[in-house]
């Protein structure tokens, strides 16, 4: 969807990936593998962050959407 959908979206959306993986190799492997080249994407296993602690993260994945004035409109699994 992010390729197919990029031109429509344009600079409207901002794609942000929090990975909980441990391995920063895995991380760096799984985004080339699957071309996700358009997200910007962090580490949240860095003993610091607490973003999936903060928005009750559960699953994977695990979505929140934001508006453009900061507020979450959705929160859950994606399906």
């Amino acid at each position: 969807m992010l390729e197919t959908r990029a031109a429509d979206w344009g600079d409207k959306v901002r794609i942000i990936g929090l990975s909980l993986d441990q391995d920063m190799n895995a991380l760096k492997t799984r985004v080339e593998d699957r071309k996700w080249l358009n997200v910007e994407h962090y580490n949240v296993r860095n003993g610091v962050c607490t973003a999936s602690e903060d928005h009750g993260v559960r699953g994977i994945p695990h979505v929140v959407l934001v508006d453009t004035h900061g507020k979450i409109v959705f929160k859950g699994h994606p399906s």
